[in-house]
């Protein structure tokens, strides 16, 4: 698992709340995968309230 300090978590969080409806998730999901964070973003979208299943955008 990568260390996000809790300063890069919240910010993280921030930015899902606030643009979460008009971010590309699509775009998000391919890097988290290719960086290896995929999991971090699921995590980071489940707890930033964000709908995760059947995910469009």
């Amino acid at each position: 698992m990568v260390a996000v300090s809790d300063r890069q978590w919240s910010d993280v969080l921030g930015v899902l709340k606030v643009q979460g409806t008009t971010l590309d998730r699509a775009y998000l999901r391919e890097w988290a995968r290719d960086l290896g964070l995929a999991a971090l973003l699921c995590r980071a979208v489940e707890e930033a309230g964000l709908p995760t299943a059947g995910e469009s955008a």
